[in-house]
């Protein structure tokens, strides 16, 4: 477990997603732990390593020992690794395609004049709002998602967990388009726990319902929020696909780290020599 002081440094420090404890504690019911400054989340037998380190650089061997350490302490029987790369004593493990997450900085963000009018072309036709409230509606539009997209099990997975997370985060916050009529058209989920960065979260909108511009609308207030409560920059989170990646650059995103992943079944023997390695 963490303590309340190594909670605060986290916040601190936190720019990714997986920086966030009551995000990935609820989706995954882990338990956080932080082995120098890499966050790592277990729960039984399985280690999630976070090898982003806060307040400082990436070094992969400085990562290498934070991983040997916790899978010395925890002895898990599968590990889940994401960083900005996969060391090469690891290179064998399976592994996802690799991407990079997308951050806009606020203090010079510009957006263009075609931006803007799709921005003020949606807000003559929808409305902004901002709650916790995830109810029914956005429930309903999440799994018109999921029947009508490919997605991972993972990535089903998560989606089925919102609830979870938006009940035990007191800094996420749901970004509501409506329609005159009060309809949903589409939602964003952002999370403004970190010292420095809004986490842009999760993004639904709705086929049967669908206004140009509705996301584009749901980004400009996120983008509002994050400058009103002195963000430095929003974490747009990952490419995906060039459709998504196409959103995120329209609107000055950069891709500032590289994602990687891998899992990593270490039988007895393999723990021992892993940690050998890593000592």
């Amino acid at each position: 477990m963490i303590t309340h002081a190594q909670e605060d440094y986290i916040e601190h420090h936190a720019y990714l997603p997986e920086h966030i404890p009551q995000y990935v504690t609820a989706i995954s019911q882990t338990e956080p732990f932080l082995f120098g400054n890499v966050l790592a989340y277990a729960k039984s037998a399985h280690l999630i390593l976070v090898g982003y380190p806060l307040g400082e650089p990436f070094e992969e061997k400085r990562m290498e020992r934070a991983l040997g350490d916790a899978v010395k302490l925890l002895k898990p029987a599968s590990v889940s690794l994401i960083a900005p790369s996969i060391p090469s004593s690891l290179e064998r493990c399976p592994r996802p395609p690799s991407d990079h997450y997308y951050r806009l900085d606020l203090s010079s963000l510009f957006i263009s004049q075609k931006v803007r009018n799709i921005v003020k072309r949606a807000g003559r036709e929808l409305s902004v709002g901002k709650n916790t409230n995830f109810d029914e509606e956005h429930r309903a539009m999440v799994e018109e998602f999921l029947k009508t997209h490919s997605v991972d099990e993972a990535t089903r997975f998560i989606f089925q967990k919102i609830a979870h997370y938006l009940a035990s985060s007191k800094t996420a916050w749901i970004f509501d388009a409506r329609t005159s009529r009060g309809e949903l058209v589409a939602f964003d989920i952002a999370e403004f726990c970190p010292r420095d960065y809004a986490i842009y979260m999760f993004n639904f909108s709705s086929d049967a319902r669908y206004v140009p511009g509705a996301s584009d609308l749901l980004l400009f207030e996120v983008i509002q929020q994050a400058k009103a409560e002195r963000k430095k920059y929003i974490n747009l989170g990952l490419g995906i696909n060039p459709g998504v990646t196409f959103f995120k650059e329209k609107w000055g995103g950069v891709a500032f780290l590289p994602h990687a992943s891998c899992l990593y079944h270490p039988s007895g023997k393999g723990l021992l020599e892993m940690i050998l390695r890593w000592l």
